[in-house]
């Protein structure tokens, strides 16, 4: 059976190029259902997609006022410019110069669909301070730093100059060392391959280290030295200076990213209720 939205048929090919477009992000969000549940769910999701896409383009089609061409020109201008000029862009999308009036066309057809979305948003009043300090408040947890170390390192390398084995050899007399109470901090400017500042690498988060070592430091406690950690750079020994814990980032300094968010998220309402609009006076039928 064929769907029909107002009257205008709809391929199943449209449907199907949706539910390609959908599926690499459906399904890493939507992991714990079966395949057969994802698939009879992305098409279903495709087919309301599609059908919303057709419904918007109609009512845009439907405004008498038309777009000016020389709109229209700049914007294919611009577009056969952002693909490396009229060579590559033909290339690129597989296209014609025959195929101008079409692409021309798409292209009007788009800027009436923004038309259209930016007239339905355009009484809608600005987010307030007040409306941003309670979504502040409320979503704490969205607005925190991460925790942070400060930790020093002493390292022997693995490379081009130094063997594996060496290098571990290397490491063991320096842990002997500290063990017999020599300074960490002497040891690192006198012996790591990375000397100077007593091998302080200052503050850090999660995610800017080598795995194997940030794993390490991060499970110490303040004052510990570590054993010998492998990573992919070599050996090390590290101390832990000081943690900070997470912590809330100030109102003001989050605020126009916020008060940002609130706008967008007020026109994507605002537009989907016009949508549900058109789908509620449509006539959609399979046939």
């Amino acid at each position: 059976m064929a769907l029909y939205v107002n009257g205008e048929k709809i391929e199943e090919s449209a449907i199907k190029e949706e539910v390609e477009q959908m599926r690499p992000h459906y399904q890493q969000v939507f992991r714990d259902q079966t395949p057969e549940e994802q698939e009879a769910r992305l098409w279903e999701w495709a087919r309301e997609n599609v059908i919303e896409k057709v419904l918007v383009k109609q009512a845009a089609k439907a405004d008498p006022r038309p777009i000016n061409p020389e709109e229209v020109e700049k914007s294919f201008k611009d577009l056969k410019k952002r693909h490396g000029g009229d060579k590559a862009f033909y290339k690129q999308l597989g296209l014609k110069p025959e195929d101008d009036p079409k692409i021309k066309e798409d292209l009007e057809l788009q800027m009436r669909v923004e038309r259209l979305f930016k007239e339905n948003i355009k009484d809608l009043p600005e987010p307030t301070e007040e409306e941003a300090r309670e979504y502040y408040d409320s979503h704490i947890d969205e607005f925190m730093t991460p925790e942070q170390v400060r930790a020093a390192h002493i390292v022997k390398h693995v490379d081009g100059t130094r063997s594996q084995p060496q290098a571990y050899k290397e490491i063991l007399e320096v842990q002997k060392k500290l063990e017999e109470g020599a300074i960490f901090e002497e040891l690192a400017d006198r012996e790591s391959d990375c000397p100077g500042n007593g091998g302080d690498l200052g503050y850090f988060t999660r995610g800017q280290m080598v795995q194997e070592f940030e794993d390490a430091v991060f499970a110490l406690q303040i004052g510990q030295v570590s054993g010998i950690i492998h990573s992919s750079y070599g050996y090390h020994i590290a101390k832990l200076y000081d943690r900070r814990p997470p912590q809330p980032i100030p109102f003001e300094q989050v605020k126009d990213q916020i008060l940002e968010y609130l706008k967008r998220e007020k026109e994507e309402k605002k537009n989907e209720e016009f949508i549900d609009q058109l789908k509620e006076k449509a006539v959609i039928e399979e046939k």
